[in-house]
């Protein structure tokens, strides 16, 4: 058993799922779960995700030993700024949001004197929302990227890095937060505007034809539109470059396209296929 109380703020897909690796591996004494819901506590105890769960995030954390902050990043600091006062000493926190520069400042300055944070964000999910989505296996094999900064604690953040892959994580890699945002921008934050760009470039006649390869490349566009807005307004400088590289590219590929520029059309085609057949 790793830690003997967990508290999860915010019991939906990835915190549902966390809870539930937990009670099956049984890797913590306790979870306590918070939302803002009773209904969705109540789904969350009934799926045993948690073992209780509460509506007070202060009272919910008080005395555990790990704190994982699983709400939309809109709303992580102010919820760790929330919790401070009932943070006991020794206790490690963390957050799984998609952007992490502001986020580990923020928290970095939240954190009262013996309570130890470090950043993480499992790379898994769906763009499916809630709780009842939830699946104990959802870590598994999952690259997991770690933030560190010259504030962080070495064996806090080591104890955290076994959490995860006691959970079924395959992979712990520590990036700076500036580093995870750059990449998470490229992979994950750009395809989510991409997919949401193509769905509205269709009109609704063409629409009624789509079929497997136009849904498999816009599956994504189906996510929440307030959990993607406050990942673009917390990582905007990122993903706007990342959106200026994508649009060299389309151009590129436009330019060959409206020169019927056969030969090298096949070319960068060629190119991409083989690094989308390299990815694992």
């Amino acid at each position: 058993m790793i830690f003997k109380k967990v508290a999860i703020i915010g019991v939906g897909l990835i915190g549902g799922s966390i809870g539930e690796a937990l009670k099956k591996k049984k890797l913590a004494e306790t979870v306590i779960g918070i939302g803002r819901r009773k209904s969705s506590i109540a789904e969350a105890v009934r799926r045993k995700a948690i073992d209780k769960g509460t509506l007070d995030a202060g009272k919910g954390v008080a005395g555990a030993d790990l704190v994982i902050i699983a709400t939309p990043v809109g709303l992580i600091p102010g919820m760790a700024s929330k919790i401070r006062g009932s943070l006991k000493k020794g206790c490690v926190v963390t957050d799984v949001g998609s952007t992490k520069a502001g986020i580990v400042r923020s928290l970095e300055m939240s954190m009262p004197k013996g309570v130890h944070f470090a950043g993480s964000h499992p790379l898994a999910g769906s763009e499916r929302r809630g709780v009842i989505f939830a699946r104990e296996d959802l870590l598994e094999g999952s690259v997991v990227i770690m933030t560190k900064t010259n504030k962080t604690d070495l064996k806090a953040m080591k104890r955290l890095g076994g959490f995860w892959k006691s959970l079924g994580a395959g992979r712990i890699v520590i990036k700076s937060p500036e580093e995870h945002d750059r990449i998470v921008a490229q992979i994950s934050h750009l395809p989510h505007i991409a997919a949401a760009a193509l769905v509205n470039s269709a009109s609704d006649g063409s629409l009624e034809f789509a079929s497997t390869g136009f849904k498999d490349a816009t599956r994504i566009a189906a996510s929440d539109p307030g959990i993607w807005r406050d990942i673009c307004v917390t990582n905007r400088k990122e993903i706007v470059r990342a959106l200026d590289n994508y649009a060299r590219n389309l151009a590129k590929i436009k330019k060959l396209v409206k020169d019927g520029s056969g030969a090298k059309l096949r070319r960068e085609l060629e190119k991409s296929k083989v690094r989308r057949e390299s990815l694992r």
